[in-house]
């Protein structure tokens, strides 16, 4: 669907159009991918934190938009769900929303289709976007998810439309 991207445009959007300081943490531990979207190797991070008790301010990495620090996914743990779903990752969201209540903070969730702490996540969250795929993803997968994840948390949908890949940049350039 394009979850990391879009997570990742929407916090360097706010960063820089709204001015707001943003955290961006990748959240999906089974295949993290935040950091290469800033250009950055693969890194110590969230599951290091979670797992090993690494310290945070040591995983925090700044980038070269203004306003916009990322926590990257991490080193690959064997046990995801477990991990994301514990109380110590609980307490770390409300660590930070605490000691930086200034700041917009965006998680790149796993699938929430395909990975069993999305769920648990999104009863630690505030809000939810869900992004859907143009000519993928159906309008029963999205009532479901929006009801399996709380309908009192969505906040909406992002269509993402790859033109490349569609037929719809044949008929726009056709005519």
């Amino acid at each position: 669907e394009g979850k990391s991207f879009v997570a990742a445009n929407l916090a360097v959007s706010v960063a820089r159009h709204v001015n707001w300081n943003v955290l961006l943490i990748d959240c999906d531990l089974r295949k993290p991918s935040v950091h290469r979207h800033f250009g950055f190797q693969k890194t110590p991070g969230l599951s290091n934190y979670l797992s090993r008790g690494a310290p945070l301010e040591s995983l925090l990495l700044k980038t070269c938009v203004d306003n916009l620090t990322i926590l990257p996914g991490g080193r690959l743990p064997d046990n995801p769900s477990e991990i994301l779903s514990s109380d110590r990752m609980a307490t770390l969201l409300n660590e930070v929303a605490a000691r930086y209540d200034d700041r917009l903070i965006i998680l790149d969730s796993p699938p929430p289709g395909l990975a069993a702490e999305a769920g648990a996540l999104a009863r630690l969250v505030d809000g939810i976007i869900l992004v859907t795929k143009y000519g993928s993803t159906s309008r029963k997968i999205v009532r479901d998810l929006v009801d399996r994840l709380g309908r009192d948390k969505f906040l909406g949908a992002i269509l993402n439309f790859d033109m490349h890949r569609s037929n719809y940049s044949d008929y726009y350039y056709r005519y």
